[in-house]
């Protein structure tokens, strides 16, 4: 069995600009080093970044 490279999609990632897997893990783990309150977000950063701070508000 390989490990699979392929990321989740939605409809709502046919907004998304397109990342490749490598840059999906930069902009998470730029998020997690990163992690602030909902309140204090900008609404511009990168969709992946926002979507996985969101990850961390609901663990």
């Amino acid at each position: 069995m390989g490990i699979s490279a392929t990321i989740s999609f939605s409809a709502q990632d046919a907004n998304r600009p397109s990342v490749d897997v490598i840059e999906e893990m930069r902009l998470r783990t730029w998020a997690r080093k990163n992690y602030i309150q909902e309140s204090q977000r900008d609404d511009l950063w990168h969709p992946v970044i926002l979507d996985e701070m969101l990850r961390i508000d609901q663990e």
